[in-house]
Order: C-alpha cells, then sequence, then structure tokens
C-alpha cells in the first residue's frame, strides 16, 4: 500500500510538473506570437518610411525641374535684355 501511494504521489507530481511545462510552452508561444507581430509592424512601419521616402525625392525631383524652369526664364531675360541694349 505504502509503494502505491507514493506510486500516486510521484504521478501526481508528474502531472503537476507537465502543467507547468505546458504553461510554460503556452507562454513562450504567446511570447513567439507578439514577437511576430511586432515584426509585422516593423514591416509596415519600414513600408510606410519607404513610401514617404519615395514621396519626398518624388518632391525634390519636382523642385528641381521647376528650379531648371526658372532659371531658363532668368536665362531668357538675361537674353533679351542682352537684344535690348
Amino acid at each position: 500500500m505504502i509503494l502505491g501511494d507514493e506510486s500516486l504521489i510521484l504521478a501526481d507530481e508528474s502531472l503537476i510538473l507537465a502543467d507547468e511545462s505546458l504553461i510554460l510552452v503556452n507562454e513562450s508561444l504567446i511570447l513567439v506570437n507578439e514577437s511576430l507581430i511586432l515584426g509585422d509592424e516593423s514591416l509596415i512601419l519600414g513600408d510606410e518610411s519607404l513610401i514617404l521616402v519615395n514621396e519626398s525625392l518624388i518632391l525634390a525631383n519636382e523642385s528641381l525641374i521647376l528650379a531648371d524652369e526658372s532659371l531658363i526664364l532668368v536665362n531668357e531675360k538675361i537674353d533679351t535684355a542682352k537684344y535690348t541694349w
């Protein structure tokens, strides 16, 4: 009877350890899931940053085009002024 009781106690302890192990596995899976979510959010933010950089480059290019057009107009006015003198 004593051996049977000890076996039951050991079985109970094994079940408790198994439960604790499952809890740790579950917590680990939750952390992995949270890490994946953070990774996804980081990728989304990275994509949004690249879009903003691209838009900034487009605006910078348009500004350069406008500056070129302004310089052309200035040069035309200088040429016109030269001929009117």
